[in-house]
């Protein structure tokens, strides 16, 4: 760091614009259904920003960083994979998600399948989930310390803290608000560190001459042939059809019921679908022109703990490049990337335990009030878990542990993911079609396990043999009883019938959410402005300035969308008055 006093600053502000911007939101915060999902009154910019931020972590400037640095553009691949699923959420599934009119995931396959099934899910899934969540912050502060040299159980506290208040005062509100204004940073930080690596290197033509005077052509070789290659025709299909099935199961409409109406979640996919494209585009470059031009000082990271030197390469070449305060804003834009995966993650946890299991298992007769008040605790109680897991794994040594819950969790999401996929397309099966599908696949899981089958052979078999074993329970539909038939087919009605915000819902609060997130991205804006009058080169000020005039403008045009929209009968901003009503 070249000012480490400055750098704090940032982090420190940033951390409490996130806490404040959960308290603003907390007054929209009236029942459960507010708190899990925002009361369904969620703008299609605002879920689609917490959509995007939500489907990666840090891990997209580290792992990812360290693939592009030493396999060039094919890292793209798992980027534009996600765009692909994104763009069908909007062609397809999207809509669907949102009218089936759930809080949480198991509500989904109670209405579908039956209530063992969906025991089954809450139960194999609550703990594998908060522990890859406690994995993620893990791995985050682990990198953050070893690179900025901060404490390590120190910021996995830090972190997990600032997320866990958030969401317990802010709910589904504060979440979706945070992730947006994490969004907003992460945009212009990408386009700048894409922009002054090219400047760096002396443009995307001297790239090029760079690639073949060093002969490393397979940096920009998208499709790797060559044996021993992880990016092969095979991988990047087996890829593509994974994001495919875990990106429209029925395990991904979490995403989407917080959104007005299914056209509000179709625009919300298309904003992600968009962000993700431009992610392709510039998260590679850094690390390219690292690998060319920075390699020397890249390698050095093994001595300060990094395994992968290459997973070093994006936050290094950041601290060479960018002004003081703005290498602060690198590490923001990490932990900001983990939170908006946390977050989320830690909502619907809480809410599958208090709907799913205390509603329909301990108390089936307990009030708003009271699940809104047991959905606040098991918020909180799901975040110190995943803290104290997280610093668990900190003082464990070796990797092992780490590897193995990465595969542990791979095992179990793909054969639990193809059900949900296939019940949105198949009607005609019994309720214990998803559990035979996910035991047939889970098979195939254990025997790619122990066999170390490659990732393509892995993903086609696990997907074959789930897809068959599904599709062959259809001839049992007929001895399904006319009770699970009746329910099963009110199920697919209601996700087939648009949703009536106005009937359903009332009325909007579109200007609220405008003005109320326009005022905190403008003070962030203004803030990181104020960073152009600490001591940098005049070129340093103006990357500070580009980074906060993005934001100002965006910030600019919500305020006056939110006053234009206040003015129409249509809308109020006034969430007494929505109380009121």
């Amino acid at each position: 760091m070249k000012s480490t006093w400055i750098e704090y600053l940032v982090i420190g502000m940033y951390f409490i614009f996130m806490i404040v911007t959960g308290l603003l939101f907390r007054r929209l915060n009236r029942n459960f259904s507010d708190y899990f999902r925002s009361g369904c009154r969620g703008t299609w910019w605002l879920v689609g920003a917490s959509v995007f931020m939500s489907s990666f972590t840090a891990w997209s400037f580290t792992g990812a960083a360290g693939a592009a640095y030493e396999s060039g553009i094919s890292v793209a691949v798992i980027f534009l994979a996600n765009t692909f699923g994104y763009f069908i959420n909007y062609l397809i599934t999207a809509k669907y998600f949102r009218q089936m009119r759930a809080t949480t995931g198991p509500e989904i396959i109670l209405e579908r399948f039956d209530l063992g099934t969906q025991q089954f899910y809450v139960w194999v899934g609550l703990l594998p989930g908060l522990m890859m969540s406690s994995l993620t912050l893990w791995g985050t502060a682990l990198f953050a310390s070893a690179v900025f040299g901060y404490n390590l159980q120190f910021l996995i506290m830090l972190i997990g803290i600032v997320v866990v208040f958030y969401s317990v005062i802010g709910g589904s509100w504060g979440v979706m608000a945070n992730d947006y204004l994490q969004a907003l940073i992460l945009v212009p930080m990408s386009i700048l560190m894409a922009y002054l690596s090219l400047r760096y290197i002396g443009g995307i033509g001297n790239l090029i001459h760079e690639v073949h005077r060093q002969n490393l052509p397979g940096l920009l070789t998208f499709v790797k042939t060559n044996q021993g290659s992880q990016f092969t025709p095979g991988w990047i299909a087996a890829m593509f059809c994974f994001v495919l099935i875990a990106y429209n199961s029925a395990g991904s409409a979490t995403k989407y019921f917080a959104c007005k109406d299914g056209n509000e979640a179709r625009k919300a996919a298309l904003l992600s679908c968009v962000l993700m494209l431009l992610g392709s585009c510039l998260w590679f470059i850094p690390p390219i022109v690292a690998r060319l031009q920075y390699s020397g000082v890249i390698e050095s990271a093994k001595i300060i703990g990094i395994s992968k030197a290459g997973e070093a390469s994006y936050a290094l070449l950041a601290v060479k490049l960018l002004p003081v305060g703005l290498s602060g804003m690198i590490v923001v834009t990490m932990f900001a990337s983990t939170m908006s995966a946390l977050a989320p993650g830690l909502n619907h946890n809480a809410a599958i335990f208090t709907q799913d299991f205390y509603q329909s298992i301990i108390h089936p007769k307990a009030n708003q009030r009271e699940i809104f008040i047991v959905g606040q605790i098991s918020t909180a109680i799901c975040g110190v878990l995943i803290i104290a897991f997280a610093v668990y794994f900190s003082k464990v040594k070796g990797e092992g542990l780490f590897e193995y819950m990465l595969k542990w969790g791979s095992l179990f999401g793909t054969p639990m993911a193809i059900p949900l996929f296939l019940m949105l397309f198949v009607k005609k099966t019994p309720p214990r079609s998803a559990v035979i599908s996910i035991l047939y696949s889970f098979i195939m899981s254990i025997l790619a396990y122990f066999y170390h089958w490659s990732y393509a052979i892995t993903v086609f078999s696990i997907i074959g043999i789930g897809t068959l074993s599904f599709l062959i329970t259809k001839w049992e539909w007929k001895n399904t009883s006319q009770e699970d038939k009746k329910r099963i087919e009110g199920f697919y009605t209601k996700m087939h019938t648009p949703v009536d915000f106005h009937k359903e819902i009332g009325k909007p609060n579109d200007p609220g959410q405008l003005k109320l997130v326009g005022y905190v991205s403008l003070t962030i804006g203004l803030f990181i402005s104020a960073l152009s009058f600490v001591p940098n080169p005049f070129y340093g000020r103006l990357q500070i300035l580009f980074v906060a005039g993005f934001i100002i403008g965006f910030a600019s045009l919500m305020i006056i969308t939110g006053n234009l929209k206040a003015a129409s009968k249509e809308y109020t901003d006034n969430p007494h008055q929505l109380r009121k009503e």
